[in-house]
C-alpha cells in the first residue's frame, strides 16, 4: 500500500484538533496539524499518537479475571464469552438488589460524543433496565462552571453566552489557562488577536505560567477567593453607584437584598481572604467599569471551592450589573426563545444516588452525584449499589482516597471496565473489554466551535477493539435491549445525527457544517427575543437576571452569592498549622486526567511531577529548585519536586492523575489527592475542594 495523507480529526484525547496523518501500509506514522483549518493542532501527547496507539501496552483483547480482585491477574476471552460473562453478572444483580444497585461512569478521556450519549446521555445505559444510576465526569468537571452557575443566574448555560473577543476593550481571563487547555486552542487565539487590535488583558489567576505571562495585568489571588474578589468589587461598584441603574433597576432580581449583604462584609476583610491589595481591587473595580466592552473567559478553576457555584455567580453578577451580557464586545448570547429554566424533581422512588444530597445538582444536570458512590456501595446508602460499568476512567486517581475507591472495587458484585490501557480499576474487573481509540472510529461529532463534522476513521481498529458504543450495544444484546444502540458504522452515524440523513450527506461532501446563525441582536432581554414568552427579561423563574437566585432558593439554600472562606472548615486545620493553600489540576499539554503518566514517551517529557513554589515561600523553608518536598494536610502528605516560580504567596499547586499501578517512576509514587478528601465540597454542585485545600510544606525526611 503507497504512503498516504489523511485529514481528520485527532485521536488521543476527545477534544477534536484538527489533523493531517500520515500513513504508511495501513499504519499511523505521523500526526500534524491541518495547515489549511483554524483548528488545525497538535500538542505534545498528539505529536505521539504513533507510540501511544502501538503501545504493547494497549489492551486489545477482551479478558476475564482469573486471579482475587486486585491481582491484576486475567486470562484471554473471545469476545462471546465476556459479553455473556458480563450480561449474567449485571442481570444477576439486577435480579437480587433491583435495577437501581447497577451504576455506570464515563471518565474525561471517555467524554467523545457517542461514548457520552451511549453511558451518561440520552441514550444513558443502565436506564434501559430501570437503574437512575448512569454517571459520567460531569459529576467533577465542566457543569457546576457551565451549567449550573449561568442556568441559576441568566437561565442560560454557558455554551450559549459567547465572548465577543472581536470588539473587545478588556479581556479577563479568571481561573482558566487558555494556553494550555485542550482542544484546537481557538480561545487562546483569538485572545491574542484582541491584544493585537489593543485590546487589554487581565489574567486573574495563582499561577503566572501560561496566560499570566501574556497579560497586561496578572493579579495573582489565593486559590478558592475568587468569590470574595469578586465581592469586593461589587461592593465598590454598588456603594459607589458605578453600575447600570437601568438594567439593575428593569431587569435584575434581588438587587436590594444583595445590597444589604455587601453592608456586611468589607472590602479589606475580602482582600484578606483573596490575597490581593485593597487598592488594586479599587483599580480592577474601575478598570471594569470603564467599558462595557469587555469579555470573560472562566472554567474549571473556579469550580473546586468551597462556595464554587455562588463565587462564579458573583463574577456574572460583577458583568451583568456593569452593562457587559449581550452587547457589542460583551458576553453576547448567541441564541433565543429560551424556555424557563426549571429544575428536575428529585423522584420519591427510584432517587439516583446522590440526588437528595445534592438536590440542585441533579435538578438541573438531571444525574446523580458520583461522588457519593462510595457510601451506596460499602455502606448501603441510600441503598446498595453492587455493579458498576466503567469507560475510560479512574475514579481511583481522579477523586481523594485511593484506597476507599479500591475498598469499593474489592466490595462490588460485579465490575466491567471499557478501556485502552491498563488501570486502577481493571486490577478488580471482572471484564475487560478492550475499546478503540479515536483515529479507529467512524462517528459523527459535534463542536461549538465548528458545527458538526465527520471523524473519518483514519486506521482499521487493531486487534479486537471496538468503538465503545460498538461494545456497549453488544453488551446490551446479551441483555435484552440491543436496539437502543447501533450495530455498524452507518448506523452509528444516523444514530448521532437522530436519523438526519440530509445532514449526514452533507457532512459527507463537507469538512463541517455549522448550525444557521441567528442575525446579531444586542440587548434581547428588552426586546423579549431571550424568552420563549416573548416577554422582556431573563428565561428564569422570576424572568430577570437573578442575583438572588430563584432555583438555588428552591433548594433550601441562600440564594445570594454569599462567600464561604475555606479557612472556615475548622477540621482542615488552623492557620499556624497548614499556612499555604494547595490547588491541584491545572492543564498540561502533556498529561490528560490520568492519561499519560504510563507512556514511556511522555513521561519524557514530563519525567516527574513538581510542584509550583513562590520564591519567597521557598526562601523562608529553605527549598531550592529541584528538592524533594512533601504536601502535608490534614489528611495525609505526598511527595513532589520543587519547582520555584511566579505563583501567589502562600500558594502552592501540584499536578493531578499520578500515583496508578501502571505508571512509571516517580509519577506512580505521588498522588496529590490523596491529601484531599471526600468529604469536603462545594454544597450546591458537590464538586470536591481539589483547589482550595490548606497545607504546609516540609522538606524531605
Amino acid at each position: 500500500m503507497e504512503n498516504e495523507k489523511k485529514k481528520g480529526l485527532c485521536g488521543i484525547c476527545p477534544d477534536k484538533c484538527w489533523i493531517e496523518a500520515t500513513i504508511e501500509n495501513g499504519k499511523l506514522v505521523k500526526v500534524e496539524p491541518d495547515k489549511d483549518s483554524p483548528f488545525g493542532r497538535v500538542c505534545p501527547r498528539g505529536a505521539l499518537s504513533k507510540e501511544i496507539i502501538y503501545s504493547k501496552d494497549r489492551i486489545l483483547h477482551p479478558m476475564v479475571r482469573i486471579g482475587k480482585k486486585g491481582e491484576g491477574k486475567f486470562r484471554r476471552a473471545t469476545w462471546e464469552e465476556a459479553l455473556e460473562k458480563a450480561a449474567e453478572g449485571f442481570l444477576k444483580i439486577k435480579k437480587q438488589y433491583g435495577a437501581r444497585a447497577l451504576a455506570s461512569y464515563v471518565g474525561t478521556s471517555g467524554r467523545e460524543d457517542g461514548t457520552m450519549r451511549a453511558i451518561a446521555g440520552k441514550d444513558a445505559f443502565f436506564q434501559h433496565l430501570g437503574s437512575p444510576n448512569d454517571m459520567s465526569c460531569g459529576a467533577t468537571c465542566f457543569t457546576a462552571a457551565n451549567v449550573i452557575t449561568p442556568i441559576t443566574t441568566l437561565g442560560i448555560p454557558q455554551g450559549m453566552i459567547q465572548a465577543d473577543f472581536e470588539n473587545a476593550e478588556i479581556v479577563v481571563v479568571w481561573g482558566t489557562n487558555l494556553k494550555t487547555n485542550s482542544g484546537p486552542g481557538r480561545l487562546y487565539e483569538k485572545v491574542k488577536e484582541a491584544q493585537k487590535r489593543g485590546a487589554y488583558l487581565i489574567v486573574i489567576d495563582p499561577r503566572k505560567k501560561g496566560m499570566g505571562m501574556e497579560a497586561d495585568w496578572w493579579i495573582p489571588v489565593v486559590p478558592g477567593s475568587d468569590g470574595a474578589l469578586a465581592l469586593a468589587m461589587l461592593k465598590i461598584i454598588v456603594e459607589e453607584e458605578k453600575y447600570d441603574k437601568e438594567f439593575v433597576e428593569k431587569y435584575t432580581e434581588g438587587f436590594e437584598e444583595f445590597s444589604e449583604y455587601l453592608k456586611q462584609i468589607t472590602v479589606e476583610e475580602m482582600s484578606d481572604y483573596c490575597g490581593v491589595d485593597c487598592e488594586i481591587i479599587r483599580l480592577l473595580a474601575d478598570e471594569l467599569c470603564s467599558t462595557t466592552k469587555a469579555v470573560l473567559s472562566v472554567y474549571t478553576g473556579i469550580e473546586y471551592q468551597r462556595s464554587a457555584v455562588q463565587n462564579y455567580r458573583a463574577i456574572q453578577i460583577l458583568w451583568a450589573i456593569t452593562g457587559k451580557y449581550d452587547v457589542e464586545g460583551g458576553m453576547y448570547i448567541n441564541g433565543g426563545r429560551f424556555p424557563t429554566a426549571k429544575l428536575k424533581k428529585v423522584p420519591e422512588q427510584n432517587q439516583p444516588i446522590g440526588s437528595k444530597e445534592f438536590p440542585l445538582f441533579y435538578g438541573i444536570v438531571g444525574q446523580g452525584q458520583f461522588s457519593e458512590i462510595p457510601k451506596a456501595v460499602l455502606n448501603d446508602d441510600p441503598y446498595p449499589v453492587r455493579g458498576l460499568l466503567i469507560a475510560a476512567a479512574s475514579p481511583a486517581l481522579t477523586y481523594p482516597d485511593k484506597k476507599l475507591w479500591h475498598k469499593v472495587y474489592e466490595k462490588l458484585d460485579f465490575l466491567v471496565v471499557n478501556e485502552r490501557f491498563m488501570s486502577e480499576e481493571i486490577m478488580y474487573a471482572d471484564v475487560v473489554f478492550p475499546a478503540t481509540t479515536y483515529y479507529e472510529n467512524q462517528i459523527p461529532v459535534s463542536s461549538p466551535l465548528f458545527g458538526w463534522k465527520l471523524r473519518n476513521r483514519i486506521i482499521q481498529p487493531l486487534g479486537e477493539a471496538r468503538n465503545d458504543v460498538h461494545i456497549l450495544q453488544a453488551l446490551a444484546e446479551k441483555m435484552g435491549f440491543g436496539e437502543a444502540y447501533p450495530k455498524s458504522d452507518e448506523d452509528t452515524e444516523l444514530w448521532m445525527l437522530d436519523g438526519n440523513r440530509e445532514l449526514l450527506e452533507k457532512l459527507k461532501c463537507s469538512e463541517a457544517v455549522m448550525p444557521q446563525k441567528s442575525p446579531v441582536k444586542y440587548k434581547k432581554y428588552q426586546t423579549g427575543d431571550l424568552r420563549k414568552d416573548g416577554m422582556p427579561g431573563f428565561p428564569t423563574p422570576s424572568g430577570k437576571f437573578e442575583i438572588c437566585s430563584k432555583l438555588i432558593e428552591e433548594c433550601g439554600y441562600t440564594g445570594l452569592p454569599v462567600y464561604k472562606d475555606i479557612r472556615g472548615i475548622k477540621e482542615l486545620g488552623s492557620k499556624e498549622e497548614y499556612p499555604m493553600i494547595l490547588t491541584t489540576g491545572a492543564r498540561s499539554a502533556v498529561r490528560f486526567a490520568s492519561f499519560g503518566p504510563a507512556v514511556r514517551e511522555i513521561i519524557q517529557l514530563e519525567p516527574y511531577p513538581v510542584a509550583d513554589i513562590n520564591l519567597e515561600d521557598a526562601t523562608e523553608l529553605g527549598i531550592n529548585e529541584g528538592q524533594k518536598i512533601w504536601i502535608e494536610t490534614v489528611f495525609g502528605k505526598q511527595p513532589f519536586r520543587a519547582n520555584i516560580c511566579e505563583i501567589t504567596k502562600g500558594c502552592i499547586h501540584a499536578p493531578f492523575g499520578s500515583g496508578g499501578v501502571n505508571m512509571l517512576g516517580e509519577w506512580k509514587e505521588t498522588n496529590i489527592n490523596e491529601v484531599c478528601s471526600m468529604e469536603y465540597h462545594d454544597e450546591l454542585s458537590g464538586f470536591l475542594l481539589y483547589k482550595s485545600m490548606p497545607c504546609r510544606v516540609v522538606l524531605e525526611e
